[in-house]
C-alpha cells in the first residue's frame, strides 16, 4: 500500500453545527417534585423553552440534521473525536451541498430570530409559573448560538514531515505516523464495510421472510452500492471485490422484481449471505447467521408449500 498515494486521496474533515438547545434545567421545579414525593435525587426536571408550535425553530434543527446526515454518510470513521475522513472523490459534491445547506440554515435562522419575541410570549403563557426570563438569551446572544462550519485539513503525510530534529529521531516519528495512517485506513475500511454489512444482512433477512417483501427492500443496498465505491479511497482489492459483487449480484435488482419472483428472491438471498460471509471475514468477525423476525417463514418452506 503506497502511503503517499493514500494521503493525496483523502483529507481530514469536520462539520460543526451549533443550535440553541431551547431547554433548561429547572432547579425549583426539581426541588418541588422531590419535596412532594419525599425523595432526593430522583431525577432532573428539564423544561422546554419553546412550545411545540415553534415551527421556525424546528426547521433550523431539521436543516442541521440533514447537513449532519449528509456529512456522516459521505465520510468515514477516524480515530479522533469530531474528525472524519473525507475522500477527495466526493469532496466537491459534499462541499457544494453543504454550502447550499448552510445558506438554507442561515435563512431559517433569520426567520426564527424574527419569530423569537412571539415564540417567547407563547412560552410565557404555556409555562405559566415555570417561565423565567433569565432562561432566554437576548436576540444578539441567540444569534451567536447558531452556525454551520465545514473545514478540511490535509491527511498526515510522514514524507512531508520535515522538522529540525536528529535524523534517527525524525525517522522514528515518521514510522509512527505511517503506522497511524495504516491504522486509520483499516478503521475507515471497516466503517465502510460495516455499513454495507448491516444493509445486506437486513436485505437477506427480508428476502428469506414470507409476505413482508416490500418494494423498497433493495433501496438501501442500491443506495450504498452507488456511494461506497467513491469512498473506497484505499482501493483495497478485497474491498473492491466486495463492492463489485454487491453491485453486480444484489443491487442490480429492484424491489418490484424481487417481490414478484420467489425463486429470484431465494437466489439473491443466498448470494447476499455469501457476500455477508466475505464481509465478516474482511472485518475479522465470525460468519453471519440468518436471523428472522417473528412471523417470518423460510423461503424453502414457502416454495415447497
Amino acid at each position: 500500500m503506497n502511503i503517499t498515494n493514500l494521503t493525496s486521496r483523502v483529507m481530514l474533515a469536520t462539520l460543526n453545527i451549533s443550535v440553541w438547545r431551547a431547554r433548561r434545567f429547572d432547579t425549583r421545579a426539581t426541588q418541588e417534585v422531590e419535596a412532594k414525593h419525599e425523595a432526593k435525587d430522583i431525577g432532573r426536571f428539564n423544561k422546554r423553552l419553546l412550545t411545540d408550535g415553534a415551527t421556525s425553530y424546528k426547521e433550523v434543527c431539521a436543516i442541521g440534521n440533514r447537513a449532519r446526515a449528509l456529512f456522516d454518510s459521505h465520510s468515514l470513521d477516524y480515530d479522533q473525536l469530531g474528525v472524519r475522513l473525507l475522500p477527495t472523490a466526493v469532496y466537491m459534491d459534499v462541499a457544494e451541498k453543504l454550502r447550499a445547506m448552510r445558506d438554507q440554515f442561515e435563512v431559517a435562522t433569520a426567520q426564527f430570530l424574527a419569530d423569537y419575541p412571539r415564540l417567547k410570549d407563547e412560552a410565557r403563557v404555556a409555562l405559566n409559573g415555570l417561565f423565567d426570563e433569565a432562561d432566554y438569551p437576548t436576540e444578539a446572544e441567540l444569534r451567536r448560538k447558531f452556525g454551520v462550519r465545514f473545514s478540511v485539513l490535509p491527511f498526515p503525510d510522514a514524507s512531508q514531515f520535515g522538522i529540525d530534529l536528529p535524523p534517527d529521531v525524525l525517522h522514528g516519528i515518521r514510522e509512527e505516523m505511517d503506522a497511524k495512517v495504516l491504522g486509520a485506513v483499516k478503521t475507515a475500511n471497516n466503517d465502510l464495510v460495516g455499513r454495507l454489512y448491516e444493509a445486506v444482512q437486513h436485505f437477506a433477512n427480508r428476502l428469506y421472510g414470507e409476505g413482508n417483501v416490500r418494494l423498497d427492500v433493495a433501496d438501501k443496498v442500491r443506495e450504498l452500492s452507488a456511494l461506497l465505491p467513491r469512498l473506497n479511497f484505499s482501493d483495497d482489492p478485497v474491498l473492491t471485490e466486495i463492492l463489485a459483487k454487491t453491485q453486480e449480484q444484489l443491487a442490480c435488482y429492484t424491489g418490484a422484481q424481487l417481490k414478484d419472483d420467489p425463486l429470484l428472491r431465494l437466489n439473491v438471498a443466498e448470494r447476499a449471505m455469501e457476500i455477508e460471509a466475505q464481509m465478516a471475514a474482511f472485518m475479522g468477525g465470525p460468519p453471519p447467521t440468518l436471523t428472522r423476525e417473528a412471523g417470518d417463514m423460510p423461503m424453502l418452506q414457502l416454495l415447497a408449500a
